[in-house]
């Protein structure tokens, strides 16, 4: 089942020999042994290749490989083969583990090496963070991709989607659940190297200050260039965190113009940070009320997480919607990072309240034309990070309490306003008909 282009490589292992140094090696060999023996993970993992692995294909991997000729220099980590009928599909892939990052010049190589043996695709794995697959963290030219497809995949996703999967119940066969607990506990564990994304960039605190002192952020400064490149790591890393924590897949939204151009993407995003001087992602959560923001403003040095709702409107008053809002918000009164912002008809601005004070006095949010019920509201666990806002580690922190937290508190307990179903118009019964007929005739006698 070997390829002819393969003269050298063994078959993955899960229970790996190879020198205990060599940690990349060893997690890979273990999570390629998983994918041949858990279809529903190596289902999961490949659709992010845009390949559909059928009921009956057949995964092979081998690792430390080498094609064409032994003295190749060119050893990728390994080689990925399904048979699915009378198609092939093979990737080469690379793996880093720890702080090791990946080289332009050896993906540019892997990436020769698959089109001179026709092999579809090259697979890099690292503990850098990336919005999808197919949104690499080198940049590649295009044209060099025209006969080969380069994807990559953060050793937190792989991990991810392992205990979504164990969430969801969705590997039945026992032995295929025990190895998928067992893999989980393996990737999790401090000496595999594997980690999420965990600070920010050097310059971080440079770009802080020059916010806090109203200094105007440029956005060929190579700390601002920097500081974005890393946000956009924490947001990819924050929807992963979020998905293990509801046991579901959890959404980066993308705008549509740049989601598959991640070089514009970055360039956007840069515009918009030096406009605004603020960090903000928008989480898709399955089922929720509506997105989650997430916004880490720098020259206030807070952060913020939120979620708009539409007022009810089957309600009339301020106190009633209000009310109705309240309800779902039981578990989050006592927390005084929680405010409540109402959104009002025609061109009056905003009001807020924190929650605590509005739970005893829901007409506090009242804006001054009293005739007017509130049209929206905008939930927002707003924390003060001003000590450790400038933090590389403690930012990223303290972002990601945030986030759990107003998902605890809130954002798993609010439910979208929808109008009631229409009630059936009321008939006049016979016996009311028949008197009104006997009413009429005597009218008409008169």
């Amino acid at each position: 089942m070997k390829p002819d282009y393969l003269v050298q490589g063994d078959s993955v292992r899960l229970i790996p020999v190879g020198s205990e140094s060599n940690k990349e090696a060893r997690v890979l060999s273990v999570s390629l042994a998983m994918m041949t023996q858990i279809p529903s993970l190596s289902k999961n993992l490949l659709a992010s290749c845009n390949y559909r692995l059928g009921t009956r294909a057949k995964l092979h991997a081998w690792t430390e490989v080498t094609l064409g000729t032994k003295d190749n220099k060119d050893r990728p980590d390994a080689l990925l083969k399904i048979v699915n009928g009378k198609s092939t599909w093979t990737a080469l892939i690379e793996a880093k583990i720890g702080k090791a990052v990946l080289s332009e010049e050896q993906v540019f190589r892997y990436i020769t090496l698959a089109k001179d043996h026709n092999i579809n695709a090259v697979i890099t794995v690292s503990n850098q963070m990336v919005a999808r697959a197919d949104h690499h963290p080198i940049n590649i030219p295009k044209t060099q991709l025209r006969k080969v497809e380069l994807f990559h995949w953060p050793w937190a996703w792989i991990l991810s989607e392992a205990a979504i999967l164990r969430a969801g119940d969705s590997v039945e066969d026992s032995e295929q659940s025990y190895m998928l607990n067992e893999f989980i506990r393996y990737l999790e564990h401090q000496t595999t190297g594997i980690e999420g994304f965990t600070q920010m960039n050097k310059g971080w605190k440079a770009v802080v200050k020059d916010a806090v002192s109203q200094t105007k952020l440029k956005r060929t400064d190579q700390n601002v260039e920097e500081t974005v490149g890393a946000w956009l790591q924490e947001q990819r890393d924050l929807t992963l965190l979020m998905s293990k924590h509801i046991g579901k897949n959890v959404h980066l939204k993308i705008d549509r113009k740049v989601k598959d151009d991640p070089v514009a993407r970055l360039k956007l995003r840069i515009a918009d940070f030096c406009d605004t001087n603020s960090l903000f992602t928008a989480l898709q959560i399955p089922d929720a009320a509506s997105d989650l923001l997430i916004q880490a403003h720098l020259p206030t040095r807070s952060i913020s997480a939120s979620m708009k709702l539409k007022a009810p409107q089957d309600k009339k008053s301020t106190a009633a919607r209000v009310n109705w809002l309240l309800r779902m918000l039981k578990n989050a009164e006592q927390d005084t990072r929680i405010i409540i912002k109402a959104s009002w008809p025609s061109i009056i601005d905003d009001t807020s309240c924190a929650l605590s004070e509005l739970a005893d006095e829901p007409d506090k949010i009242q804006c001054s034309n009293s005739k007017h019920a509130p049209t929206a509201f905008e939930v927002v666990l707003l924390q003060d990070s001003t000590v450790r806002f400038s933090g590389s580690r403690t930012f990223i922190e303290d972002v990601e309490e945030v986030a759990r937290s107003f998902y605890d508190q809130v954002g798993q307990h609010l439910k979208a306003w929808q109008p009631s179903p229409p009630k059936p118009i009321a008939r006049p019964k016979p016996e009311d008909i028949d008197q009104e007929s006997e009413l009429e005739e005597a009218v008409l006698e008169e």
